[in-house]
């Protein structure tokens, strides 16, 4: 198949596919049309969660006949026009409105960044003839000073990305004068000073592995395995016993975008797969389970004031010992399945790097 969009494909026969990979699972669904925008309007309608949670969608990369789409149906475009050009003028809300029904997100957390940076736009926009985006941007990275004390960094990028999609298509649209999306152009993303990564004892981390076994003896293995393994939470749960060889030490992981990489085992990850070999699938979690561990890692973690309260903070200390163990760079970057020879690892534990890097050359002596 043909990649179209993020989440559409074509097949040689000229029909449309929906693609999307959710918990680890290659989903692929026939969309039943070979016109693109009839197949982009089925995405909005449905969903990306009505379209992966039926029971016949399918792993195999090939697509098959697919049953008629199922999920929790939106108002019709053509509903929302309708209302709002019933009204005398358009106003702000319903031009947001029209957009949010016409915007196709990936995920749970984009479709949450959405909403907030609409509800910004009605808060700091006022109207559509007093629309400014530089207004907008500067009134809301003020609120931060007001009510926390700082400038917000992270949040205002969220709404800088919103923007970067709003603007552009309501001055299309006629909505919006031209003068918004050159406005728009002068904004550019606030630097975020990088975080940094808190790195818990192994004996604190025992700790709290074994109070999350205390009540869920499952959670704690998986949490033990993302430990040793750096692996991404939707990489883990994905993982079939034939992508695994223990004999050879190896195990076959499907990154972000798809790219499948051999990653070698560490030893503990070995112990830890070898004893669940009996098992039809290495890790079967569900959208349940995994939010009900989410949160008691949430409530332990803040209790013992250790940063391990999402999973992907298991993947920070992975890569954090891995690199005080002396590997290089580019082997943390080989493990964590960077494709980009090592820079996002020195951009977000190069003061581990930086401390290593002293400690080395502290005990250097060259011409003594």
């Amino acid at each position: 198949m043909k990649k179209i969009e993020k989440n559409i494909s074509r097949h040689s026969n000229g029909t449309l596919y929906f693609v999307a990979r959710r918990l680890g699972k290659l989903h692929v669904r026939s969309l039943h049309t070979d016109d693109l925008g009839k197949a982009r309007k089925i995405v909005r309608e449905n969903g990306i969660k009505g379209l992966t949670s039926s029971e016949d969608s399918c792993t195999a990369r090939e697509p098959v006949p697919e049953a008629p789409l199922r999920g929790k149906q939106v108002p019709l475009l053509e509903e929302i026009e309708k209302k709002a050009g019933a009204a005398e003028g358009l106003s702000l809300e319903a031009v947001l409105k029209l957009h949010a029904a016409r915007l196709v997100l990936i995920s749970p957390s984009a479709r949450e960044m959405a909403d907030r940076g609409a509800k910004v736009c009605l808060m700091f926009g006022e109207s559509l003839q007093a629309f400014s985006p530089i207004a907008i941007w500067n009134a809301y990275r003020k609120t931060g000073i007001t009510r926390l004390g700082r400038e917000l960094t992270s949040s205002a990028n969220h709404l800088l990305w919103f923007l970067r999609k709003f603007v552009p298509w309501a001055v299309r649209e006629g909505y919006l004068p031209l003068r918004c999306e050159q406005e728009l152009r002068e904004l550019r993303k606030v630097k975020v000073n990088p975080r940094r990564i808190r790195i818990p004892s192994a004996d604190l981390v025992k700790d709290f592995l074994a109070m999350i076994a205390a009540e869920d003896s499952e959670g704690a293995v998986f949490l033990r395995f993302l430990a040793v393994t750096g692996l991404r939470r939707s990489a883990a749960i994905g993982l079939l016993w034939q992508d695994i060889d223990l004999d050879a030490g190896t195990m076959l992981v499907r990154q972000k975008g798809g790219r499948e990489e051999v990653i070698p085992l560490t030893p503990e990850a070995r112990e830890l797969l070898e004893a669940r070999r009996a098992r039809p699938r290495p890790f079967g979690y569900g959208i349940k389970e995994i939010e009900v561990l989410e949160r008691r890692m949430k409530r332990i973690g803040k209790g013992l004031d250790i940063d391990l309260v999402t999973f992907h903070s298991f993947r920070h200390f992975f890569a954090s010992k891995c690199l005080l163990a002396g590997l290089t760079v580019p082997e943390v970057a080989k493990l964590l399945g960077h494709n980009d020879g090592g820079a996002l690892v020195l951009k977000t534990y190069g003061h581990l790097c930086g401390a290593h890097l002293r400690e080395a050359v502290n005990g250097l002596r060259l011409a003594s």
